[in-house]
C-alpha cells in the first residue's frame, strides 16, 4: 500500500501517525504483517519519507509465526528513514516538470535498454525545447530529492 504526503517538511511524527493509521485501518483483517512506504508523490519508486513494517516484534521475517487474528506482540518498526524528515533543508522539492521529465527518461530508457541516456536525454531536451543539460537538471532533480 502507498501514502502519499504531498506537503514538505513533514516532520517524523506525521510520518508515525500516517503509519499507525493504516495499521489500524487493517486491524482484525488476517494480515500477517504490513509494509507501508509513505512517499511525497506516488510516481517516485523508491520511499522519500519512510518504510514502516508491522509485524511480530517490528521484524517482517517473523511474520509467518504471528498471530494475524490478535496482532498480539506485532509492533511498528521504521525500517527505512530518510534525511529530509530529520534535515529537511539539505532536501529540495522538484517541480512538476521534473518530474515529468524524469518519468519520460525513466520509460525510455526501460523501454530500450540499447539506448544512451545521452541520446534519451537529447530527445527529451528537443521535445521540451530546453537544452539537454537543463534536461538532466530536472531528471536528477527527483533522484537527489528521492534520496535525500
Amino acid at each position: 500500500m502507498r501514502v502519499e504526503l504531498r506537503v514538505f517538511p513533514v516532520d517524523g511524527r506525521q510520518v508515525i501517525d500516517v503509519a499507525t493509521q493504516i495499521v489500524e485501518s487493517h486491524r482484525g483483517q488476517g494480515w500477517q504483517a504490513l509494509s507501508i512506504v509513505v512517499t511525497y508523490d506516488r510516481r517516485e519508486v523508491v520511499p522519500s519519507y519512510a518504510v514502516f513494517e508491522w509485524a511480530p516484534e517490528g521484524r517482517w521475517t517473523d511474520a509467518a509465526n504471528g498471530d494475524a487474528a490478535s496482532w498480539q506482540g506485532y509492533r511498528l518498526h521504521q525500517a527505512v528513514v530518510r534525511d529530509k524528515l530529520s534535515q529537511p533543508d539539505e532536501c529540495q522539492v522538484p517541480s512538476e516538470q521534473a518530474y515529468v521529465l524524469n518519468a519520460e527518461f525513466n520509460q525510455a530508457t526501460e523501454d530500450n535498454v540499447d539506448v544512451s541516456e545521452e541520446a534519451v536525454l537529447a530527445d527529451i531536451a528537443e521535445q521540451h525545447s530546453i537544452s539537454v543539460v537543463r534536461a538532466e537538471e530536472l531528471v536528477l532533480a527527483v533522484e537527489d530529492w528521492t534520496m535525500c
